[in-house]
């Protein structure tokens, strides 16, 4: 699976990020309600997501813990599969059809009828702008077809979590503080 991308085969750490993922706070706006965004982001052969009124669609990601992305799977038949996704990495507000259309998104990615066949091939993000993702919104404008509905067989957000380091108060500071923040005065008060 990662072979098929040049530079992430190096990079063995980076999986597919699906346990990542806080399910019930991703959601896609103008998804069929037969066919949902969960179908097309569990990692099993049935079900797809697929647009209702018209071919846009507007996921939302949100992750249990800061992220870093490397490169996005998609899979879908190739006339109604997506033709671009516009990719924003923690938008400052939610977005909506109007915003996903006009606000200048992290990364533009153009998919190919290659990209997209049988279980998609990662196309790399530009790694530099999904350093520490905690949320994602894909906006999909079309499909390869122009056809009425996009389908998305399958979505894979591939990278790994952010490890959370930093330097450990001792014990001493760490009360401390504790007492300062009841007190209000910071450490020194204490």
């Amino acid at each position: 699976f990662l072979a098929a991308c040049g530079k992430m085969a190096a990079q063995q750490s980076h999986y597919d990020l699906f346990e990542q993922l806080e399910l019930p706070q991703c959601e896609c706006l103008n998804a069929a309600k037969d066919h949902t965004l969960r179908s097309a982001l569990t990692p099993s052969d049935e079900g797809f997501l697929q647009s209702d009124a018209d071919e846009e669609l507007l996921i939302s990601l949100r992750f249990m813990q800061a992220v870093r992305l490397s490169a996005i799977v998609v899979a879908g038949p190739a006339s109604s599969a997506p033709s671009e996704l516009r990719i924003f990495a923690n938008p400052p507000a939610p977005l909506d059809f109007d915003s996903g259309r006009s606000n200048a998104p992290t990364q533009t990615l153009p998919l190919t009828p290659a990209d997209v066949a049988r279980e998609g091939r990662p196309v790399e993000l530009r790694f530099v702008h999904f350093q520490t993702v905690r949320e994602l919104t894909i906006f999909v404008p079309g499909n390869m077809g122009n056809e009425e509905e996009t389908v998305v067989a399958r979505l894979r957000l591939i990278g790994l979590p952010v490890e959370q380091t930093g330097a450990k108060r001792s014990e001493a500071e760490q009360a401390a503080a504790s007492k300062a923040d009841w007190l209000g005065s910071g450490i020194r008060g204490a």
